[in-house]
């Protein structure tokens, strides 16, 4: 079952100069209920199921447990049955049910596996209006979105943004990022996005540690630059040893320390 959703207007979303949070201006960035079905010939019996569980919940006379109809479309998102979750979302706002936070990160998440990133946007705008905070996992799942389509250059403007506004990224997202640079070819914006990282997450030096063993993997070469920015979160985290081994590597590497290191 598939249940369209109409954006008004969807060419603000991605314009050439793609501004994700632009939509925030726009008084008119809700979702306007579409009502053509269609059915699905991949359906079966456990996603029949779900989705009569879900409608029976839906339907009864208490108000339906938000949690218990997440879960639902979590089991859905599992079977990469997409276009349901996008159906009964839209079913839940209809009867007049508030999306939550986990419910809209499912609703967002299918969007994004479906590769429409417009009306994925549209659904962080909602989060933002209704009051909500997005977490870490909410900006991972767009970013990963653009990267598969391969917007590469507007996942990292918005990553950029995410930043400006005071929000912050984990490992998982910004690896999403550094993977999607490197396969288009990015060597260097990916080493730059790693430098930047291990400034921003001193606190989090692990973090720091494994994007850099990532670009290993990946045969990228940091520069002394890169090397000294994760030495001094090394350092300043405690973790003597682990930054004189960096030391090491750098010689062996032909990137002898300079007067920073």
């Amino acid at each position: 079952m598939f249940l369209r959703y109409c954006v008004v207007p969807v060419s603000l979303f991605l314009p050439k100069n793609f501004n994700p949070f632009q939509f925030l201006n726009n008084t008119h960035f809700y979702f306007i209920p579409s009502f053509s079905l269609s059915s699905s010939s991949t359906s079966t019996n456990d996603v029949d199921n779900a989705v009569s569980m879900f409608n029976h919940l839906l339907h009864k006379n208490t108000t339906p447990p938000d949690i218990k109809l997440g879960k639902i479309l979590s089991s859905l998102v599992k079977s990469k049955h997409y276009h349901n979750v996008v159906s009964l979302s839209q079913k839940m706002e209809f009867e007049g049910i508030k999306l939550d936070l986990v419910n809209c990160s499912i609703l967002i998440n299918s969007f994004c596996q479906l590769g429409h990133n417009p009306f994925a946007f549209s659904v962080l705008a909602k989060i933002l209006k209704n009051g909500y905070e997005p977490d870490t996992i909410t900006f991972t799942t767009l970013i990963k979105g653009l990267c598969l389509k391969g917007d590469i250059h507007q996942a990292l403007h918005f990553h950029d943004k995410v930043i400006a506004m005071g929000f912050h990224l984990d490992k998982v997202g910004y690896g999403t990022l550094i993977n999607g640079l490197c396969k288009v070819g990015e060597t260097k914006a990916a080493l730059e996005l790693l430098r930047r990282v291990d400034g921003k997450l001193i606190k989090k030096v692990d973090e720091a540690i494994n994007l850099f063993e990532e670009m290993h993997c990946r045969k990228l070469i940091p520069d002394v630059v890169t090397y000294n920015s994760l030495i001094d979160g090394l350092c300043k985290s405690g973790k003597i040893s682990y930054a004189l081994k960096l030391v090491d590597e750098m010689h062996d590497r032909g990137q002898p320390p300079d007067i920073i290191t």
